[in-house]
C-alpha cells in the first residue's frame, strides 16, 4: 500500500514516514505547500489522481491557536474548508483519509474523567472550532472512508516548526539548562503524546481498519502542563525549579482548555489501543534525544 502523508516534515508526520517502510508500506511524503496547497481541491484532485494513494494522513493545519484568533479566515481554509475538499475527493476514489484531529475541541472541568469519543464538545476558540470543523467536514464528506483521529501535547524528534523546531519537552529543558526563571500553567490537564507512538497506531489502523469514524488516540494517564515540565527535567537530571501558575497569569489571545485528556473508548472497544502511559513515552524520548552524557 501507498500511504500519502500530508504535512511530513512535522513531528508526527516524519515518524509517520519513517515507520511506513518498516511496516511494510510505502510513503508518499508531501512535506509542504510548495510541493502541494490543500486549499487547492483542483490540484489535490489532481495529485490523488496521479500518486494513486491507498490512504491519505492529513497531519497539515493552521496550528498557532493564539494567530487564529486574528486570522480566522485563513484558519477557517485550512483547518475546515481544505479537509471538505480533502474528504470529497477520497471518498470519490474510495481512499482512506486520516484525518489528525485535536483534543481542543473538547473542554471539561477540571475534575473530569477521560473523555470518550461519546462526550459533548466545547470548541472555545478560533482555532478549535475550525478543527471541530474539520472532524465534521471528514465524517460528513467521507463517510465510508474517513476516519478522525483526535490526539493531544504532541511531542517529537522532528520538533516543531512554530517553536524554532522545539517542542514543549525542548523548550522546558532548554530554558532550564540556561538557567532562566520557569513558570508552567498548573490548571491546564492533559495527556502528552509522543508522536513515535501515535504513528505505531495509525499504521495499526491502516492494517486492521476498524471501520471509519471518530477515534480518541492519546496516552494513558493525565497531568498538567507543570507536572509534564517537571517530569521532563527529573528524567533529563535536571535539578532546576518551576513555579505553577495559572492560565490567567499569561492572558494569551486564545482560550485553552482546563480539562481535555481523552480517553481512546473506540479504540480500547475494537481491541487495539496500543498506547502506553505518557511516563513511558516522556522516559523513551529523553532517553533518545537527551541520554546522560559518559
Amino acid at each position: 500500500m501507498k500511504i500519502m502523508v500530508i504535512g511530513s516534515s512535522g513531528q508526527l508526520g516524519a515518524d509517520i514516514v519513517e515507520a511506513l517502510p518498516r511496516a511494510g508500506f510505502q510513503a508518499l511524503p508531501v512535506t509542504g505547500r510548495q510541493e502541494l496547497d490543500i486549499t487547492n481541491t483542483v490540484a489535490f484532485a489532481s495529485f490523488l489522481d496521479q500518486q494513486r494513494p491507498d490512504a491519505v494522513i492529513n497531519t497539515a493545519a493552521f496550528h498557532n491557536v493564539d494567530l487564529c484568533e486574528r486570522e480566522f479566515d485563513s484558519a477557517y481554509r485550512v483547518n475546515t474548508i481544505a479537509v471538505r475538499g480533502l474528504a470529497v475527493e477520497c471518498q470519490k476514489r474510495g481512499i482512506l483519509l486520516f484525518q489528525i484531529g485535536t483534543d481542543y475541541v473538547m473542554d471539561g472541568p477540571v475534575d473530569s474523567k477521560p473523555l470518550p469519543e461519546t462526550a459533548p464538545v466545547h470548541p472555545k476558540s478560533i482555532y478549535a472550532l475550525t478543527r471541530f470543523g474539520g472532524d465534521c467536514m471528514t465524517l460528513t464528506h467521507a463517510p465510508a472512508v474517513g476516519y478522525v483521529v483526535r490526539t493531544c501535547g504532541l511531542f517529537g524528534m522532528a520538533g516543531c516548526k512554530l517553536k524554532g523546531g522545539l517542542n514543549f519537552v525542548d523548550t522546558m529543558i532548554t530554558v532550564a539548562r540556561a538557567g532562566k526563571p520557569m513558570r508552567v500553567v498548573a490548571d491546564q490537564i492533559v495527556a502528552p503524546t509522543p508522536t513515535d507512538e501515535l504513528a505505531q497506531q495509525l499504521i495499526l489502523m491502516i492494517q486492521r481498519r476498524p471501520g471509519p469514524g471518530l477515534y480518541h488516540a492519546v496516552s494513558h494517564g493525565q497531568c498538567s502542563w507543570h507536572e509534564f515540565a517537571c517530569a521532563a527535567l527529573t528524567l533529563a537530571g535536571i535539578d532546576h525549579p518551576i513555579a505553577p501558575v495559572s492560565s490567567g497569569e499569561f492572558a494569551a489571545p486564545a482560550h485553552r482548555p482546563g480539562y481535555s485528556v481523552l480517553d481512546n473508548a473506540v479504540l480500547r472497544h475494537a481491541g487495539i489501543d496500543i498506547m502506553t502511559d505518557w511516563r513511558t513515552g516522556l522516559q523513551r524520548y529523553i532517553g533518545k534525544k537527551y541520554p546522560p552524557k559518559r
